[in-house]
């Protein structure tokens, strides 16, 4: 009797041991997906999708072979020197984004890129609309008409429209809205005969913002909360004067290498935008992870290959630009080579390397091919959902696209608080990832680069 007692007690605390097991597994399952207040606060539409983290609808694709040797540079070198302020954030257009493609073309001559064939040259010019980056003014007005200018990065930011903006205007005095900080919100102003929407709230001036916003957008306005509470006095009021900000029709260059592969007929494009949001006055936003991360990557992915003594396909290497005002820097590229190949397999860079976050192969259904195999290669997770980047310009016949991204861009409000502001620093990414991606990523052009669209069936 005191035999089977023991045995059932014993039996009982296996029981128990599994069922703690079990909660604290899902626990920690539960811990790494997006919390509950975050998905509340999201709109739908930027919401994350619905990702596959079971690999085993790959079953059948082999993980990548790891590939020997050593690279030069790191990813870090490269991010470090694209978010230096002598680029001026790589605003498209700028001279500092002039400069940064310089660099590059530098940087892909040195580590032994050929030049394209179809450009004989490292840069690829197009049309396209390019700013020209002017300082916008603003001042108190108080009730006595006396002045008191604002200082651009210190007191107020803006993000502007491609139309000027001369306008003096008054807050709100719903007390509802100064409590939100919005004083003036999708309010429809008159400036040089025209109805604009404006909107200005508080916040903390010196993370700055994006100095592009798209036409029809409202001019934003952010001031210090010390302007704001003095604007929120009686009779006061505050002047803008804003230039016509953006969008004058000029020339852009894309930053273009090549490799050449025993198969002239099939092209694996690797691409990355290196454009920035630029700077307002003297707040710079470096673009570390939008999208200076992409371009490092990219890059090293590029020395890792150059390694390599015979390709399966012909490699491009694109720097694209303008990607934040139109994305025409993709769309260049793919009209100059999509009659040169019979197969064309693009893979994006975007926004990758964010410390903590996992990254995600983005495509819809049409790129089910090209997804399997890398999302099998490099054992990442996928999302059924369209970026919607560079990335689109390749999709078509004969031809798949995918984005390598990180869910967190587009559902973590930390991430989304820091894009295209000063705190866009190299200091958020995590370096030995995207030094693992760029090795992963040749390694799976390698073995892979030249199989052919529908050499993969669909598990999903």
């Amino acid at each position: 009797m005191k035999k089977i007692w023991c045995l059932m007690l014993a039996v009982s605390l296996v029981f128990s041991m599994t069922a703690c097991q079990q909660e604290e597994m899902v626990q920690k399952e539960t811990e790494q997906e997006t919390p509950a207040e975050i998905q509340e606060n999201t709109p739908e539409e930027t919401k994350p999708p619905q990702q596959k983290n079971d690999l085993s609808w790959t079953k059948g694709i082999d993980p990548v072979q790891e590939i020997s040797g050593t690279v030069e540079g790191t990813t870090e070198t490269y991010v470090r020197e694209l978010t230096d302020p002598k680029y001026q954030g790589r605003f498209g257009g700028s001279e500092g984004n002039r400069a940064a493609a310089d660099y590059l073309a530098k940087e892909f001559e040195r580590i032994g890129l050929q030049q394209l064939p179809e450009l004989g040259s490292w840069k690829q010019s197009y049309q396209t609309n390019v700013a020209s980056i002017l300082p916008g003014e603003a001042w108190i007005v108080a009730p006595d008409k006396t002045q008191t200018a604002l200082e651009l990065g210190k007191d107020w930011v803006f993000r502007a429209s491609p139309e000027e903006l001369d306008v003096t205007v008054s807050l709100t005095t719903d007390q509802a809205v100064y409590d939100e900080g919005k004083a003036i919100w999708d309010a429809n102003v008159e400036s040089k005969g025209t109805a604009r929407k404006l909107n200005l709230t508080t916040g903390e001036v010196s993370a700055g913002m994006a100095y592009t916003n798209p036409s029809g957008n409202p001019t934003r306005i952010l001031v210090s909360e010390e302007v704001y509470e003095q604007l929120k006095q009686p009779g006061y009021q505050i002047h803008l004067r804003l230039p016509d900000a953006i969008e004058e029709e000029g020339t852009a260059e894309n930053v273009v290498g090549y490799l050449p592969g025993k198969d002239h007929t099939k092209a694996v494009v690797l691409g990355a935008n290196f454009d920035g949001p630029g700077q307002c006055g003297p707040l710079l936003m470096p673009g570390a992870y939008n999208n200076a991360s992409g371009v490092a990557t990219m890059i090293q992915t590029a020395e890792w290959l150059v390694q390599s003594d015979e390709l399966p396909c012909d490699v491009i290497f694109a720097a694209f630009n303008t990607e934040d005002n139109d994305e025409n820097g993709s769309s260049a590229l793919f009209k100059l080579i999509e009659d040169q190949y019979a197969q064309i397999r693009m893979v994006n860079l975007k926004c990758i390397g964010w410390k903590g976050q996992p990254l995600t192969i983005y495509g819809e259904n049409s790129e089910a091919v090209l997804r399997n195999s890398l999302a099998g290669g490099l054992g990442l997770q996928y999302a059924d959902r369209d970026l919607g980047a560079d990335e689109k310009a390749f999709y078509g016949e004969k031809m798949s696209a995918v984005v390598l991204f990180q869910d967190a861009c587009l559902s973590n409000p930390e991430i989304m608080s820091v894009l295209n502001t000063t705190r866009d620093t190299a200091d958020n990414l995590d370096f030995a990832v995207l030094d693992d991606i760029a090795k992963k990523l040749a390694a799976w052009v390698i073995e892979r680069g030249d199989e052919p669209l529908d050499s993969y069936a669909v598990y999903w």
